[in-house]
């Protein structure tokens, strides 16, 4: 950047995922000096496929990497579930050009990779963010300047503030909430990426599925321009299992998710090798902020994946925070209260709905049938109406992207109401236009 940094002390940012990576590149864009602490030998993200829904990419065009991370995505046509039991279609959303209109950008798929190489590559290109691997921060404390950053081996670093990006088991959490390890779920998750030569023909389709069935959902997706597709079985277990990115035998899969029906488990029955990974979660707290140190992400909210928005919000919470920075004019305690106060009750809700989306999913019994009899009869347009409040960008998120901002402007300009003429000249004006309108819904 040409101009000097607006902070002398850098804001530290304990770990480089996509979180991490999106709020040094919002804090740097806005004049900060940023340094990253990436305890991993390089910069890289674990897992494979993600989903994406329209506030995530409001988030990335404000950062100047939408293109990147479209030129990368899988733009389905539907978010469906069906029933893993009967086989029957239960949910069909249409994403198609209403949706992206209503909510001002599409729902896509993507490689967690693709993502997080986007931001990479923009961080990379501002000088005010320095990217360090191999630091692992272990914990800090405040001083009369700032925050004093720890790190595994003995280094400090004086910091003007702290940012915890550093996931389910973050250190700066540790110090401020001090609530331990987080407790595994019992929710159990197999993972396997497909070449798509062999996912079965009959699922070769242009949406995000979800299998519901008794303690069980499989979910999949194509990815990388249809050449794979992601494969996600989750079983509910009992809650002292473990597991982190280990192998899993299909002799150990297969007999959890047997309640499902054929085609579903045509799906089950091709890869050679899962991956198991346990995941953990924790209840909404209601503070993560200490002064000039807070939590983002993961470390902040971590919750289970029914609502497909772990990465989105915490995408939304990068922007948040430099936005709050932006105008507290890098008084960081002030600006991290204020992001704290924008951020708690919109991702407690994601947490407490994502769990109450899970019941919903692993429905059995009676249970099973009145959820399908209850989505069934919903509309296209009714489940936009229900997905508003989720997928619609905040208002920080907005402001900080100027195209966004006038596409609302002039949404509402659109919808405005029209100005009253006299009676009897407005309804001869009115009666062509009602007219053509009325033939081209026929």
């Amino acid at each position: 950047m040409s101009r000097s940094p607006r902070n002398a002390r850098p804001v530290v940012i304990a770990g480089g995922g996509i979180g991490g990576l999106a709020c040094a590149l919002g804090l740097a864009q806005r004049g900060f000096r940023v340094t990253v602490l990436e305890q991993a030998q390089e910069f890289g993200e674990l897992g494979a496929g993600i989903q994406l829904g329209p506030n995530a990419f409001h988030v990335f065009d404000a950062l100047g990497v939408g293109g990147l991370v479209k030129r990368d995505a899988v733009f389905i046509e539907r978010l469906l579930m069906m029933d893993g039991v009967s086989g029957e279609e239960v949910i069909s959303i249409p994403i198609d050009a209403g949706f992206r209109r209503r909510f001002g950008n599409p729902y896509a798929v993507i490689h967690r990779a693709d993502i997080h190489g986007a931001l990479l590559e923009g961080c990379r290109a501002i000088p005010a963010v320095e990217l360090r691997t191999r630091a692992k921060v272990t914990g800090f404390d405040r001083d009369n300047r700032g925050v004093s950053v720890a790190l595994e081996g003995g280094e400090r670093i004086a910091a003007a503030a702290l940012v915890g990006a550093d996931g389910l088991y973050s250190k700066v959490r540790a110090r401020i909430v001090g609530d331990g390890d987080p407790p595994a779920s019992g929710h159990m998750c197999y993972r396997a990426v497909l070449p798509a030569g062999d996912m079965p023909k009959a699922l070769r389709w242009a949406a995000a599925t979800l299998w519901a069935a008794p303690n069980t959902h499989i979910v999949h997706y194509p990815l990388r321009g249809w050449k794979l597709f992601n494969l996600v079985a989750t079983v509910v277990r009992d809650a002292a299992m473990g597991g982190h990115n280990e192998e899993a035998a299909p002799e150990e899969v297969l007999p959890l998710f047997a309640k499902n029906c054929a085609l579903p488990m045509r799906l089950m029955r091709t890869p050679t090798v899962f991956r198991r990974w346990m995941l953990r979660f924790r209840p909404p707290v209601p503070n993560w902020t200490d002064g000039p140190v807070t939590l983002l992400g993961d470390a902040a909210h971590p919750m289970l994946q029914y609502m497909a928005q772990g990465a989105c919000m915490a995408l939304e919470d990068a922007m948040c925070l430099a936005v709050a920075t932006d105008e507290a004019d890098g008084d960081f305690a002030a600006a991290f209260e204020r992001y704290q106060s924008l951020r708690l009750v919109r991702t407690a809700r994601v947490q407490l709905s994502a769990i109450m989306l899970g019941h919903l999913f692993h429905a059995d019994g009676v249970a099973r049938l009145v959820r399908n009899e209850i989505y069934r009869a919903r509309t296209p347009a009714s489940y936009h109406q229900a997905l508003d409040w989720i997928y619609s960008a905040p208002e920080y998120v907005v402001t900080a992207n100027p195209k966004a901002a006038s596409r609302r402007d002039a949404a509402a300009k659109r919808t405005a109401p029209a100005k009253r003429r006299p009676a009897a000249r407005a309804a001869t004006r009115k009666a062509p236009a009602q007219r053509r309108a009325g033939a081209k819904r026929r």
